[in-house]
């Protein structure tokens, strides 16, 4: 484990890091500490200086994602037009893996699918019908491991697979705790596949 510091509301923390990734990193701290998701923090150590903040926070342990990580774009809304990711001289985009389910409530229809990835334009939604209605507005209830978020969504495209049909949506609506949750499970997701690989 490698020693750094944390220098956060004007006082300097030690740590040890337990995992380290280029977009994200556990620390454990050596002293019971009162952060909060979202808190910046900036750790230094001799080869680096980074600033972070803070996804997942107990009293003597960290999860902190670099403040220019691609988790903090999801749920934005882009600056281009949702039309404009899709042509074929776009960089690619960074695409976070998941595997959870949500449901898609329409009146009184409530139709189960399976997330597969989730990005700064959007979520991919996997489901065997055709039931979903493109370009229109759906309440959507996520699990996220124990807690539910409720974000409205605008599916905005279909791609069909040899077993099932994968639906893109744009996030349209979503509240600041209901984003905090799902950065937060979307990081934890991450690092777990990192730590089975």
């Amino acid at each position: 484990m490698r020693d750094i510091q944390l220098l956060h509301k004007g006082k300097v923390y030690h740590g040890r890091i337990g995992y380290d990734q280029p977009d994200m990193m556990e620390v454990e701290t050596l002293k019971p500490v009162e952060f909060a998701r979202g808190d910046k923090v900036l750790c230094f150590d001799f080869q680096r200086r980074q600033p972070t903040k803070v996804l997942y926070a107990s009293s003597t342990k960290l999860i902190l994602a670099t403040a220019e990580s691609e988790l903090f774009n999801i749920g934005k809304r882009p600056e281009k037009a949702y039309e404009d990711f899709m042509n074929d001289n776009m960089e690619p985009i960074k695409s976070f893996k998941l595997n959870t389910y949500a449901t898609l409530n329409d009146d009184f229809k409530i139709t189960a699918v399976r997330i597969s990835n989730v990005s700064q334009i959007g979520i991919g939604l996997e489901v065997n019908d055709f039931s979903i209605k493109l370009n229109h507005v759906y309440d959507t209830k996520i699990f996220c491991d124990d807690e539910c978020i409720m974000p409205k969504i605008i599916v905005r495209y279909a791609h069909i697979l040899e077993r099932t049909i994968r639906y893109g949506a744009e996030i349209h609506q979503i509240s600041a705790s209901d984003l905090n949750k799902f950065q937060y499970y979307v990081a934890t997701q991450q690092f777990k596949q990192l730590m089975h690989a």
